[in-house]
């Protein structure tokens, strides 16, 4: 290769033409050294993939060919626990009768609870005192009678296991001995016709299912131990019964307050109905989740909508022509096509978890000190700043918010991104850190946006929290029923979580629900709903909790 500058030419050189010279070499060769480094991580993340990929052939391999020694138990089905309401639901199935279910008298062995150090919060049933009786409340010493100086209180706590009682109802009907006019007094109105449910019993079985994960099949086996013979389609016609005519009218109502606030959050899952029409056994369909958070400045809630496809029309008619304000998302490109009314804001977790991905690869073959030297860790590091300040401005107002980030994180944010953007054409797009540098890059006037305003968050993982608990559970099935079961469920899920983030038990507040909402007409007014949304402050005592928001269970 022929040189750039001859001998003479360099000799011939002003000071000033060698300090651009040089100037311009240590740029050329910073910027080879980054390639180098970048080849060299993609060199060790296409190793790290290399064997991921040997391990999973060689395991598929096993499958197809070995021999298996895992067998299922005769009659065993996955169970879908999300919409397991609508797999099971059957329309036509017999309401059973009292005799088929009621219950035979028992006796249970309380099971040994664990001792608290601070039992106020429960109600003392029971008070065992220790005393001396006749001869031994004198001194055999001296024959004087024992006077009490003090007492010695100790509490236990207890468990007792659920139980069933029948509650019987009589009706006098009453006749005129000279008219003949006949008359009977007024009573409530059932839960459901012909049927021996009660709002307590829906409520638990709502509240096992969409709270605590736990199948109607394991119900129904549960039950059955305390000699109670209630079927899984029972409960699901009862699921699907109670929150289409009990728990929509609420889930309504606080739609209608959502749209009100203007900071709000989305995120979407896949779930599969099977009997939407005309779609593949392999066509997913989609659960979005829409809700407020601590710094929305509206009450918290949850709202789960069942839609058919992951088009970017469906958040579009969930907000409406109500909504206006900001709407924090992950990348997602449909969120990008909202109106202009509606401004969207990034997810910086999103972007933090990419890195995360790409520095994985890496963990294998580099030490510690040499991670610390790798683009993904530097990103982290970067990122990790940022996060830091948030943690130090929880619950500082929005006003304090503004100011601070304005002061702090704008200028950590701003060289961020410059850092990025040198990056960019040296990456190799194929590679983790590549994906991972230009997916940042072409989120940045998103991932900018929560400096904006105090009241927004730099990410959605209040979306993905919200959206956990049934996720989470998506192992356990495999595809739902029928497009009303889906909408159920998400209808229950919206009143639970929103209960939950509004600390209030969701037993105890999904049976308040269905004895108030059975009580009040066919189609009652808005009046008669907003004492019973999970804010209201008419909330009966006994469906809050003491236990304080976060505390894990």
């Amino acid at each position: 290769m022929e040189p750039l500058f001859s001998k003479k030419q360099l000799q011939e050189m002003s000071k000033e033409n060698i300090i651009t010279l040089l100037t311009t070499m240590q740029a050329h060769q910073q910027k080879q050294e980054t390639k180098i480094q970048l080849l060299t991580e993609k060199m060790k993340e296409l190793e790290f993939m290399n064997a991921l990929l040997s391990d999973r052939l060689a395991l598929a391999q096993r499958k197809q060919f070995g021999a298996s020694s895992e067998k299922y138990a005769d009659g065993y089905t996955q169970m879908d626990l999300f919409n397991e309401a609508e797999q099971e639901a059957d329309p036509n199935a017999a309401e059973p009768e009292m005799e088929e279910i009621h219950p035979k008298s028992y006796k249970r062995k309380k099971p040994a609870g664990k001792k608290e150090e601070d039992l106020s919060s429960f109600e003392t049933t029971e008070v065992i005192e220790h005393k001396l009786e006749g001869q031994e409340r004198f001194c055999p010493e001296c024959g004087t009678k024992y006077k009490v100086v003090t007492t010695e209180k100790v509490k236990y706590l207890k468990f007792i296991p659920a139980r069933f009682e029948v509650v019987e109802e009589i009706t006098y009907i009453y006749s005129c001995p000279k008219c003949g006019k006949m008359q009977r007094p007024e009573k409530a109105q059932a839960l459901m016709k012909g049927s021996v449910a009660t709002p307590s019993l829906v409520a638990g079985i709502m509240n096992a299912k969409y709270v605590n994960g736990m199948p109607l099949a394991r119900q129904e086996r549960e039950f059955a131990r305390y000699d109670l013979n209630l079927s899984t389609k029972t409960m699901a016609n009862w699921i699907i019964l109670c929150a289409g005519r009990y728990l929509q009218p609420v889930y309504d109502l606080m739609k209608e307050e959502f749209l009100c606030s203007r900071y709000v959050h989305s995120d979407e899952t896949r779930i599969q109905v099977i009997d939407e029409p005309g779609q593949k056994g392999t066509t997913q369909n989609w659960m979005w989740v829409y809700l407020t958070d601590e710094n929305s400045g509206s009450p918290r809630m949850v709202l789960f909508q069942y839609e058919r496809t992951r088009g970017g029309y469906h958040p579009v008619e969930f907000l409406g022509d109500t909504f206006e304000g900001y709407l924090t998302c992950d990348g997602y490109q449909a969120y990008h096509s909202l109106p202009e009314k509606i401004t969207v804001t990034g997810c910086m977790a999103h972007a933090r978890r990419r890195f995360d991905e790409a520095l994985t690869t890496l963990k294998k073959d580099f030490t510690k000190e040499q991670l610390k030297e790798t683009t993904a860790y530097q990103a982290m590091e970067r990122i990790g700043m940022l996060y830091k300040i948030e943690e130090m401005l929880r619950g500082k107002s929005p006003e304090e918010k503004y100011t601070e980030r304005q002061k702090q994180s704008k200028p950590l944010l701003d060289a961020f991104f410059e850092w990025l953007h040198s990056l960019e054409d040296a990456v190799d797009r194929s590679s983790k850190i590549g994906e991972a540098v230009l997916y940042t890059i072409n989120q940045e006037q998103y991932l900018r946006r929560y400096l904006d305003d105090g009241h927004l968050s730099i990410d959605n993982t209040a979306a993905e929290r919200a959206i956990k608990n049934f996720a989470v559970g998506r192992r356990n099935w495999l595809f739902s029923k029928s497009i009303k079961g889906a909408e159920a469920s998400a209808t229950v899920y919206s009143i639970t979580e929103t209960a939950i983030l509004n600390g209030l038990k969701p037993y105890n507040y999904l049976t308040y629900i269905l004895e108030k909402m059975k009580d009040l007409a066919p189609f009652p007014t808005k009046e008669d709903i907003l004492p019973l949304l999970p804010w209201s402050e008419t909330i009966p005592e006994n469906c809050r909790t003491k236990r304080p928001e976060g505390t894990s269970t």
